[in-house]
């Protein structure tokens, strides 16, 4: 990077660069982020993202996945109010305890990706609560989802089994930059090699 010629940004953070999160595809019952997004199951995969800093959350209080996951909806409305109010692909790091109590309650992708649909919203009056009052104008009823669809949630078990803890990674664009999987290390629509004597 080059600060002021080609990288522009006024703040950064050291994930502008990249920063990598492993899967716990063995320790976890749903099916990877890869296969949730249409790549096979055998196939490696990677998902890339422009995303801001990683955002922790922390819920040791409940086994209830609708109050977990209030506490994941609240990240990503904090995120609206002080960031952006743009929608795009949110990335939610769910470590075992809260993938255990999800599991326990019968609650999978679908539920999840549903709820925090429905949860992560705010209406444009409440930037007036951290100082952006001036720019609401005649919109204060106008409501705004963090994600377009429950499709644009990025699930991940990732994490150590230590506490309800989780994280929720950012958009960086909203729906401008869109994140991308794809299978890496196979070819799969190849025409297979002619065979040889």
């Amino acid at each position: 990077m080059s600060p002021g010629a080609i990288d522009r940004s006024t703040l950064g953070h050291p994930g502008k660069i990249s920063y990598c999160i492993a899967e716990d595809e063995e320790g976890s019952d749903w099916l990877s982020l890869a296969e949730s997004r249409d790549i096979p199951k055998d196939a490696s995969a990677v998902t890339v993202l422009a995303a801001c800093a990683p955002r922790q959350i922390m819920n040791e209080w409940t086994s209830k996945p609708e109050e977990i996951l209030d506490t994941y909806a609240a990240e990503m409305r904090a995120n609206m109010r002080n960031y952006s109010i743009w929608s795009g692909n949110y990335v939610v790091i769910m470590a075992p305890q809260h993938r255990e109590h999800m599991r326990a309650a019968g609650w999978g992708r679908k539920e999840i990706a549903n709820y925090l649909f429905e949860k992560a919203r705010i209406r444009r009056s409440e930037w007036s609560t951290v100082g952006k009052g001036s720019v609401i104008r005649d919109k204060g009823d106008t409501e705004y989802c963090a994600l377009p669809s429950p499709d644009h949630l990025l699930l991940v078990a990732a994490g150590g089994p230590a506490g309800g803890f989780g994280a929720i990674i950012p958009p960086w664009l909203g729906t401008k930059s869109q994140a991308v999987t794809a299978a890496i290390g196979v070819c799969l629509d190849c025409e297979p090699p002619p065979l040889t004597k």
